[in-house]
């Protein structure tokens, strides 16, 4: 009897066995692959940011070689304040070059404008001065990194976007640029921990794990910088639990239970993404039209369709919120689809009533990306039975940053008769080569500078290099937020052709629109 036990444990040991084997070695061979593939992952995105860094360094060496060579005259002059202006606008990386004396920015591109940048970071092998987490007053808040050439003074700005923007804005990663001599982060999203250091020692290029991350390390083998990124146990973990959940069978039981669990999740926890699709199916979405006025006339010119969004529970959900989430969860193309449809539905009759007034949608960069963006618009105007003029098409400097693709759109779209402009304009980095690069028909100046029109704010002087560079871009100009008749006097009178904003009127459904200019004409 004592015999015939042991045999069926040993029998039943043996089944637990075969049970346990394949499923631990699927448990090792997901781990391994993850492993590899988050080692691959770190390389390919330190090379991308190492790439990026040469490309900002290169641009910068070169303003340098042209500033350093007007040495003798006064830093300041306006000959050289042009310079400046003239180098932001050949860079797509830089967002300003300056002059610093005493560690005051003494003017810009911006113009005389001074304020304090503060004592240099440390200066790097190439001789260089840096400033880094610098805070730019057009921007507070803003992480910026300065470049001085202290033999001169002669200084570059970047944003550290520019070298970071390629790199998934994901807090679970950990990714930066560091000088190497001084072992300090020039940029960074997530420390640097200097403990690695003793893995990296006088390579050029490695990738190690310290027991809780991966990370590759990559020095420029042409300047004092070198690029690292980390990748926590946590997301090996995850690729490997996925890998597991294919490789290991899961009992019908439990993965019944399993279902019936993540249903009832479902069903009480709606998340923002599922309430967009679900706005979608119920259409709860509805257009505001914001009037565009003519500054010469006070005519009303135009209207820019404004998307809102009032909920099943009657609360308005706001854009800045809905926005955002859409773009994340690759909703924002089918919210642009329900902005041509309701548009059609509203605006059709007024815009074939009168063919010299338009109305402005924004796209966003999902939809530039788009090659049929161009065709589904001409479907649009087609349906509306209207010319494609009456149906302008509005961007921010975000959809501007895949260039090859959304160059082509821009002029499909000019092509078939809608007029493009950039939104926001100044609210981003690396603004002006936007102009420079794209054909474009208009500027919207946002609101954040029209507001410092006749007050005493740091960058009340913004305002007017951005009308006077419109000018000499031959682009029209429609400022945003215009709230008191000293705005309007001001950018009617130094060339401003449109404006927009509570002075003139507040969004309105179309009904009233088509009211109050039925009212002006009487």
């Amino acid at each position: 009897m004592r015999r015939i036990k042991t045999r069926i444990a040993i029998l039943y040991g043996v089944g637990l066995l075969a049970v346990l084997l394949p499923i631990g070695a699927a448990v090792l061979l997901a781990e391994y692959r993850s492993f590899e593939q988050q080692k691959d992952r770190a390389n390919r995105l330190a090379s991308e940011i190492l790439h990026r860094t040469h490309r900002v360094t290169e641009q910068m060496a070169a303003v340098f070689q042209e500033l350093n060579a007007t040495q003798g005259a006064n830093p300041c002059s306006d000959a050289n304040l042009d310079l400046m202006r003239k180098l932001v606008v050949k860079s797509n990386l830089l967002i300003d070059v300056g002059y610093v004396e005493n560690n005051q920015m003494r003017c810009s591109s911006f113009g005389r404008n001074e304020y304090r940048v503060g004592p240099p970071s440390y200066r790097g092998d190439g001789g260089y001065d840096v400033r880094a987490q610098l805070e730019h007053p057009l921007l507070p808040g803003s992480r910026l990194v300065m470049s001085t050439d202290p033999k001169t003074g002669f200084s570059t700005l970047i944003h550290q976007g520019a070298v970071l923007e390629v790199a998934p804005a994901d807090s679970r990663l950990t990714y930066g640029l560091v000088g190497v001599r001084s072992k300090s982060a020039i940029v960074s999203h997530g420390a640097f921990d200097p403990l690695w250091l003793a893995n990296i020692g006088g390579t050029y290029e490695t990738t190690f794990f310290d027991g809780n991350r991966i990370i590759s390390w990559k020095r420029s083998d042409r300047y004092d910088l070198a690029v690292y990124v980390a990748i926590p146990r946590s997301e090996i973990d995850h690729d490997s639990g996925r890998a597991m959940l294919v490789l290991v069978p899961v009992g019908i039981g439990a993965g019944l239970v399993l279902a019936l669990v993540v249903a009832q999740l479902v069903r009480l926890q709606r998340t923002l993404s599922t309430a967009l699709r679900d706005a979608l199916k119920n259409d709860e979405f509805f257009l505001a039209y914001q009037p565009i006025v003519d500054l010469a006339s006070g005519r009303w010119v135009g209207a820019e369709a404004l998307l809102r969004w009032r909920n099943v529970n009657g609360v308005m959900v706001s854009p800045d919120v809905f926005i955002p989430e859409a773009e994340r969860s690759h909703l924002i193309e089918r919210v642009t689809e329900r902005v041509v449809q309701l548009l059609v539905q509203d605006a059709a009759d007024l815009l074939r009533e009168r063919p010299d007034f338009h109305i402005a949608i924004n796209l966003s960069a999902q939809d530039f990306g788009n090659a049929d963006l161009p065709e589904r618009l001409r479907g649009a105007c087609a349906h509306m039975r209207v010319h494609p003029r009456s149906l302008h098409i509005e961007a921010t400097e975000r959809v501007f940053l895949d260039v090859g693709q959304t160059r082509k759109t821009v002029a499909a779209l000019r092509a078939q008769g809608h007029v493009v402009s950039i939104d926001d304009f100044g609210t981003g980095y690396s603004s002006l080569s936007y102009l420079t690069e794209f054909e474009l028909d208009c500027l919207k100046i946002d609101k954040c500078f029209v507001s410092t029109i006749g007050t005493q704010a740091v960058t009340r002087n913004v305002i007017g290099h951005i009308i006077e560079m419109a000018k000499s871009l031959q682009l029209r100009m429609i400022a945003e937020g215009v709230e008191t008749q000293e705005q309007a006097t001001y950018l009617r009178e130094h060339g401003v052709e449109f404006a927009q904003g509570w002075l003139y009127a507040k969004a309105m459904d179309i009904r009233q629109l088509v009211q109050e200019l039925n009212t002006a004409e009487t």
